[in-house]
């Protein structure tokens, strides 16, 4: 029987990183830099290899080559890089740094010169949570709700319109007032231009936003829309339409919104509310620093932040995140394992989580994962293959081997959060029934036998000459993905599918166009599981098993019964008594049905250093003024409540 290995990856200290250098200072100066020349060496060792089971010593020579480091130290001259328009210094202690942005952009920031929000493809590297800010803020970890740029909202009798009050002093950074007239200019922008990345979701239920006033904004539904100000208006996680200025956009022709970068340092673009501005990006890094002209600490909202600088890095491996987090070169990583968080706490002690450096460490987050199946494809079409991919899966190897712990195992498609609970315990005798985080290979088998598949020679399953074959992809660097993916396909090999994984960088496409057998991939519910349910509905299947963009629905799976009941919900508010039936009799279509399989929480260990940031004013399980995501559009309230350490 194959044996698993474990796949965690091990922290090098002595892994060799790209200087990173943050402080930008003009003028020039002499350096002395230490190089290192390689001797090569060979040698012949003598290795002794035991087998254990014949009991039988092997001896051979292997020829084996050293290499010797010898230190020489050589004066070189450093002209440092110029300092952009606006940059001027800011003390370590007043620059918050961040790496790894949620796994995207690897190695390199592609979007250098775009600060378009309704853009494709943008990296989550400050113009969402640093620049831009919602209407409301949602704290998914209490549950509670926060006017910003708006005051409070009314919906129509029946849920026809919604009426939304802008908060009086809001303005643009080049001083223009923020006003209803930008809200229902970007809602009727996206809603009509499908080159909006916002456009699927604005398009969905928005038929006019009206500026009544400068301070009143009117948005009428296409039908009763009970959920519109949660899915669109509410920032909260990845969700929330950010808003862009009219007195710049109107000026942009409708088919060239995709290409219009809003970049333009002369001009002050990009131009925003929140408390930061641009003032440098590249390939490397984006730089923003305070606005000390911010709308909210002129009319005494709120106060500046203490945080004067944020640096935001792109996508890069556990490795160069520790090494950096153990030399101080950065304040928060996204993500680290547990035994990567340990061995960095081990040579830097100025280290906290969500729970102060102990187990569980880091925060539930929204994301739970599953291990989705293209169910067009056959046989992932058949139930009964699906509930046997399911049974060879050991979700405790997985959180041991792919995460070193800290995660717990999954039966439904969302986080176990307070306001969730009810729906986890309306459905508990169904799983009983219906595990979906149980693992037994004999149950696999016996479902897989009753398909008539049979072992080959390798022990794979074999119908008609075929093997079932499943690839699976997913992010290249992702805490709550990447390090599954080889533990699943290990576990699905031992049961039988003859399985592969791969972290492709268009990884993405071949989900949403159903080139993949298989996929890792998250889920976002907060208060109710309606917004995970609707990405399972008919009408997001396209027709087509590959080559069609099918998104969210890139499960492909189809029950018209099962629609019927989520669309009730749909007409529904979030917190209705009404809700809780209606999922009840959804469930008992999909648990049998399994078209996704879930596999493990999403504990997100991110550590933060408390070496310029004093430790009180992260957010931890005690003071949960926000998660820690600061790739996520309510970062802004990190960068609002850290204090230097003086």
């Amino acid at each position: 029987m194959p044996k698993i290995k474990r796949i965690v990856p091990m922290l090098l200290l002595a892994a060799m990183l790209s200087s990173l250098t943050f402080a930008l200072a003009c003028g020039s100066e002499t350096i002395v830099e230490v190089t290192r020349e390689v001797e090569v060496v060979k040698e012949v060792e003598v290795v002794k290899e035991v087998e254990v089971e014949k009991e039988v010593e092997v001896v051979k020579e292997v020829e084996v080559v050293k290499e010797v480091e010898k230190e020489v130290a050589v004066e070189v001259e450093v002209t440092p890089t110029p300092v952009p328009l606006g940059y001027t210094d800011v003390p370590r202690n007043r620059t918050l740094i961040m790496a790894g942005l949620g796994g995207e952009h690897p190695g390199a920031f592609t979007d250098i010169e775009q600060f378009n929000a309704h853009a494709p493809g943008l990296s989550r590297s400050g113009l969402y949570q640093a620049a831009s800010e919602g209407l409301f803020y949602f704290n998914m970890l209490t549950g509670e709700l926060h006017p910003w740029m708006a005051t409070d909202y009314e919906y129509d009798d029946g849920y026809t319109g919604v009426t939304v009050n802008i908060r009086d002093g809001v303005e643009w950074s080049d001083g223009t007032p923020f006003t209803a007239h930008d809200v229902a200019f970007t809602l009727n922008m996206a809603n009509t231009n499908p080159l909006s990345a916002r456009h699927g979701a604005v398009n969905q239920w928005t038929d006019e936003a009206t500026a009544i006033d400068d301070h009143t904004v009117h948005i009428s539904f296409t039908g009763p829309s009970p959920r519109y100000v949660w899915d669109l208006l509410i920032f909260r996680a990845d969700i929330g339409v950010p808003w862009i200025p009219k007195h710049i956009f109107e000026d942009v022709p409708e088919d060239e919104l995709a290409e219009f970068g809003h970049y333009d340092p002369a001009k002050g673009w990009p131009v925003v509310t929140g408390p930061y501005r641009l003032v440098h990006t590249d390939v490397e890094k984006k730089i923003w620093d305070r606005r000390d002209d911010w709308w909210a600490a002129k009319i005494g909202f709120h106060d500046l932040p203490k945080v004067e600088r944020l640096i935001f890095l792109p996508g890069m491996n556990e490795i160069t995140m520790a090494q950096l987090l153990i030399t101080n070169e950065i304040d928060m990583a996204f993500s680290l394992t547990v035994p990567n968080y340990k061995a960095v706490v081990a040579q830097n002690p100025n280290m906290t989580t969500h729970y102060y450096g102990e187990p569980p460490f880091g925060y539930e987050d929204w994301w739970p994962t599953g291990l989705g199946l293209n169910t067009k494809r056959p046989p992932f079409d058949n139930k009964n293959v699906r509930w046997a991919i399911s049974y060879s899966i050991n979700r405790d190897e997985v959180i041991e081997f792919g995460f070193g712990g800290g995660q717990i195992p999954q039966q439904l498609p969302w986080p176990y959060y307070a306001p969730m609970q009810k729906y986890h315990d309306e459905v508990a005798d169904l799983l009983e029934i219906y595990d979906t985080s149980e693992y037994s290979p004999e149950k696999s088998a016996a479902l897989m036998e009753g398909e008539g598949y049979t072992r080959d020679g390798e022990g794979f399953w074999v119908k008609d000459g075929e093997r079932v074959k499943i690839h699976i992809v997913t992010f290249p660097q992702h805490p709550s993905t990447t390090t599954a993916a080889p533990v699943v396909t290990q576990n699905l090999r031992r049961g039988g599918f003859d399985a592969s994984f791969s972290t492709p960088t268009d990884f993405i496409d071949q989900i949403f166009q159903g080139h993949a057998d298989g996929f890792i991939w998250g889920h976002g519910s907060m208060v109710d599981p309606e917004p995970v349910l609707k990405g399972y509905r008919c009408e997001l299947v396209t027709e087509g098993e590959i080559g069609f963009i099918a998104y969210p629905g890139f499960y492909r799976w189809c029950n018209e019964e099962f629609d019927s009941y989520v669309e009730q919900m749909t007409a529904l508010p979030e917190d209705s008594p009404g809700v809780l039936p209606l999922y009840r009799k959804a469930m008992e279509i999909w648990l049998p049905e399994l078209p996704d399989i879930p596999l493990t929480s999403s504990i997100i260990t991110l550590p933060m250093n408390t070496t310029y940031w004093e430790e009180d004013s992260w957010p931890h399980y005690d003071n949960q003024y926000v998660h820690e995501g600061f790739w996520h559009r309510t970062a802004l309230h990190i960068f609002l409540n850290l204090e230097p350490v003086e």
